[in-house]
This record gives C-alpha cells, sequence and structure tokens, in this order.
C-alpha cells in the first residue's frame, strides 16, 4: 500500500529536522515542580520553567477543596455547561472572579486557549449569527479585529475562527495602532493585546492603548494570562497596575498560572458576557470544567486575596534573579517572574537547556513555532516557592555556563532589553 502524499510530506519534514536536532524532546518528569521535580531519567533538578507563580496548588486548603469536589461530583462533567454541565461551583468561580477582577460578569472556559478564541471570535461573531439564526437586528458594520503582533497564538486562532477583518501593530505602538484605527473610522473594532507577554515578559503599554482605543471608538480586550495573580497592589492584574481598573472593557484570564490550576475566564459587561455564552464555539461545543478544578480555583484565589504575603515572596524572588543576571551584564526585558535569555538560535537554546541540566536546573529552551527561528530562548520563570538558595544555585551555573559556553552567554548579553 503506498504512503498517502500527506504523510509522506509529514515524514520528509521530520527526517529534514530530526536530523538537524530542530525537534526538541519534550522532557518527562514522574512529578510536578515544587520546585524540586523528579525527571524520567530518575535524577532531581531545580525547576524554573513552571508558570506556577505562587504554588497555591500545594496548599493543603486547596488540595482539601479539590479533594471533597472531586468525592461529590467525579473528575469529568462530560457535558457543555448548555447540556448539563453547569455544575454550581463553576457559577460560584465566575461570582468570586469578576468581583476579584473588578469587572460586571464572568465565563468560565475549560482552557485558558478557549477562553481567548471563546472571547475573539465570540465578540466579532455574536451579533451576525444571532441576525442570522433569529432575525436580530444586523451588526452596524464589518468587524475589524487588530491585534499585537506579539499576542498569544490562542488570540490568533479567535481572530482566524472569526469573519472578520485581520489586521497586526507592531508590538507595543500605540502611535502605529492610531494610524491604523483612523483608517477603520466607523467600523466595529476589536483590539486585542496581551497584559503581560509571555515569551519576553514585558508588559502592554496600557494607559497609552486605552487612550487610543478610546479616542476611536474601538472595544480593548487584554488577555492578563500572566498578569492576574501577580501584577496590580492587590493582584488583580495589569489594569489595577497602571490605575486603569474599570476603563478595560474585556479581559481574559487563566487559571493554570497564579491560581495554578486549568482553565479560563473571559470578563465583561453582562450584555456581553451572555452574548459569548450563547454563540462563542470556544465556550459552547466543550466540556466545562471539572468540579475539582473550580472548587480548587475558589480556593486558591481566597487565599491570594487574604495573604498578600505570598505576592511579596514573588517579588522578593524576582528582584533576586535579576539582579544577580544585572551582575552578570544580562538585562533580560520587563520586570517580572518571566526573564528570557535570548540565545539566537534552536541550537543554542537547546545546548544551553541540556548545559544548565547536566548542572542539576532544568530551565526550559523556546524555539518555532512559539518564536522565530532567530529569536529562541531559553525561558526562565521564577515563583514563590523558589528558595534563595536555589536562585543563587541557578545564578551560580549561569556563571558556569558562561565559562563553558560564552558565546552562549554573549548572546543573552548582546540582548538589550527590546523585545522581539
Amino acid at each position: 500500500m503506498n504512503t498517502p502524499t500527506l504523510f509522506s510530506d509529514l515524514h520528509v519534514a521530520h527526517d529534514w529536522l530530526a536530523g538537524r536536532g530542530l525537534l526538541p524532546p519534550e522532557r518527562r518528569s514522574e512529578t510536578l515542580p515544587t520546585p524540586l521535580v523528579r525527571l524520567h531519567d530518575g535524577s532531581t533538578v531545580v525547576s524554573f520553567c513552571s508558570n506556577n507563580y505562587l504554588g497555591l496548588n500545594h496548599r493543603p486548603e486547596v488540595k482539601a477543596a479539590a479533594t471533597q469536589a472531586l468525592h461529590e461530583h467525579t473528575h469529568a462533567t462530560s457535558e457543555s455547561r448548555r447540556l448539563g454541565g453547569n455544575l454550581g461551583l463553576l457559577g460560584q468561580l465566575e461570582y468570586e472572579l469578576a468581583e476579584f477582577k473588578k469587572q460586571p460578569s464572568a465565563l468560565i472556559t475549560a482552557t485558558g486557549l478557549l477562553a481567548n478564541i471563546a472571547a475573539v471570535h465570540g465578540i466579532l461573531d455574536a451579533s451576525e449569527l444571532a441576525r442570522r439564526w433569529y432575525g436580530s437586528p444586523p451588526p452596524s458594520s464589518h468587524p475589524v479585529v487588530i491585534y499585537d503582533e506579539l499576542c498569544h497564538r490562542s488570540i490568533q486562532m479567535g481572530a482566524r475562527e472569526s469573519s472578520a477583518e485581520r489586521v497586526r501593530f507592531r508590538h507595543n505602538d500605540a502611535e502605529q495602532l492610531a494610524d491604523i484605527l483612523a483608517v477603520y473610522i466607523g467600523r466595529a473594532i476589536l483590539v486585542v493585546t496581551e497584559g503581560v507577554f509571555s515569551m519576553d515578559g514585558d508588559m502592554a503599554d496600557l494607559p497609552s492603548l486605552v487612550e487610543v482605543c478610546d479616542a476611536h471608538g474601538a472595544v480593548l480586550m487584554v488577555d492578563d494570562a500572566h498578569g492576574t495573580g501577580v501584577y496590580g497592589a492587590d493582584g488583580s492584574g495589569t489594569a489595577n497596575h497602571f490605575g486603569l481598573t474599570g476603563r478595560v472593557p474585556l479581559q481574559v484570564a487563566t487559571l493554570s498560572k497564579a491560581f495554578g490550576g486549568m482553565g479560563g475566564a473571559v470578563l465583561g459587561d453582562e450584555r456581553t458576557i451572555a452574548m459569548l455564552r450563547t454563540f462563542s464555539s470556544g465556550y459552547r461545543f466543550t466540556s466545562s470544567l471539572p468540579a475539582e478544578q473550580a472548587a480548587a480555583t475558589i480556593a486558591a484565589l481566597r487565599i491570594l486575596r487574604s495573604e498578600p504575603a505570598v505576592r511579596e515572596t514573588l517579588w522578593d524572588n524576582v528582584r533576586r534573579l535579576r539582579t544577580g543576571l544585572a551582575r552578570m551584564g544580562i538585562h533580560p526585558p520587563g520586570d517580572g517572574p518571566i526573564v528570557p535569555l535570548h540565545m539566537g538560535t534552536p541550537r543554542a537554546a537547546a545546548k544551553f537547556e541540556e548545559l544548565m541540566l547536566d548542572k542539576g536546573y532544568w530551565c526550559v529552551a523556546v524555539t518555532p513555532p512559539a518564536v522565530s527561528p532567530e529569536a529562541c530562548r531559553v525561558r526562565l520563570t521564577v515563583s514563590a516557592m523558589h528558595s534563595s538558595e536555589q536562585i543563587d544555585g541557578l545564578l551560580e551555573r549561569i556563571n558556569d555556563v558562561s565559562s563553558q559556553a560564552p558565546a552562549l552567554m554573549g548572546l543573552a548579553r548582546s540582548y538589550a532589553g527590546s523585545a522581539t
């Protein structure tokens, strides 16, 4: 039997990439990072590759809440929320999360990726779908979605799922965004950015973006996956950090970062959220979040709100790591727990990961398609669970690699801190 052409093409591409060392391994672990992690080969290393910024999923009260919900409701709903999977715990989580984020209403999805798809596709297409199926008044214009060129893939997926015209603007360039918006005066416009960009750790220029969107009648959506629970005086995210609470009409949060669970949320006004519940494919056509995840996130959210010391520990650790890197002449972008060391090529990033792993520290290389081939990096993430000794040990090992492979660290130092 002949191999179908599609498989043949895939196999040729596989062999070409594998022969050049461009298919990075997915290392298996036997434990989740605490931040110590036992790898499949039996070795124990210190992990600096988890987005579990506050370590809340290790708290006894979070585990107890998850265990109780698991016993009461089992491990899955097996249904979408419209078809019987709408547990009361999900509504309670939506209420508490909306209150925390200072938004009128919230919608919980099974993953963070689905939250962005639900938000972007839903807000762009809901009016037209309501007209098509129910004969409601037609939308005033064909919508346009304009998003930062470095936005997460899930935002791009939501834009492609929609029928809207798609436009990108240069990373964090509010002036270019204003020029683009001027072209689309009178159209229904959604502008999308990340609060904290996941690959470089730099923040969106929210004050400028809010001002530009308000001036042009555009709706601003902020994917605050890496900002929620970390930034702001109360941990509620980047809008609060910039003093813009109430000025960002649509937000997305993930539950898998600072909350230490899984799932996502879209937050906005009550009528918008109600339309997304009915017309958004990222919400309606998937099973709902399991009960134990909802219960665990509620418990984690309550700890976050009542114990500010957890976030203070995180920021102490961030400062310790970044100060140590600065002493080596390495100045990564941003100021938060995402700390990228730019290596340039996939091979250089993979080599750095390998050298650090040999020294007992797990720092994952990021390569295409997450970033462009010339912008590969090792992405460090620090958490509140790391000890001072572990952070100092990481810095010492990075310094060791600097002697062992000076070309790699030269690449990291040459990166002046500007976003790719």
